[in-house]
């Protein structure tokens, strides 16, 4: 898997697909007379839309399109993104963050069991002091364990690391 950025044209059209995809399945589901998961397919997307929003005051660029488009790039990988941004976060620390998260996706992408799910949790949270992000992997990959490299003002915790399940949280104190 390689690093790349996806044209504007490639977003929207991943976009639109995913917003047909989704209106489809609550038609679907309307059309079987299953009107309460309907409705929850509706609050879900309403709370990924919400979630998406709220990445925006990161004020992070590199980041935010990383959390944008990662489903798209990864689609093996079944994603879920909390946010509970208060506060933007120092401009400098950016592509270290996006890089870091980037590098730790790609490290076991290739390795991953076609035959088992895999489900990504990512939690974030910021306020005028810190930015606290809790990358949660599970689901089954074979490859070595990953060597952190050193971030300059970031901390990574790794919380365990095996082939079925990886926790780390990364933490940045604002100045």
């Amino acid at each position: 898997m390689t690093n790349r950025t996806l044209s504007i044209s490639e977003v929207l059209r991943f976009a639109n697909h995913d917003f047909l995809n989704q209106l489809q399945l609550i038609k679907m589901n309307l059309d079987l007379g299953r009107v309460e998961e309907s409705k929850k397919l509706i609050e879900q997307i309403s709370e990924q839309c919400k979630a998406n929003s709220n990445l925006n005051k990161l004020a992070l660029s590199k980041t935010v399109e990383w959390f944008q488009t990662v489903r798209w790039r990864f689609p093996a990988i079944e994603i879920e993104i909390n946010s509970k941004v208060n506060s933007p976060v120092e401009e400098e620390v950016d592509e270290l963050i996006a890089d870091y998260l980037e590098k730790t996706i790609i490290h076991v992408y290739d390795h991953l069991d076609p035959f088992m799910e895999q489900h990504l949790l990512i939690e974030i949270s910021t306020d005028k002091e810190y930015l606290q992000l809790t990358f949660e992997l599970k689901g089954q990959w074979d490859t070595e364990s990953f060597q952190q490299p050193t971030l300059d003002r970031i901390a990574v915790e790794t919380i365990v690391q095996t082939n079925n399940f990886w926790k780390y949280v990364l933490t940045f104190e604002q100045e």
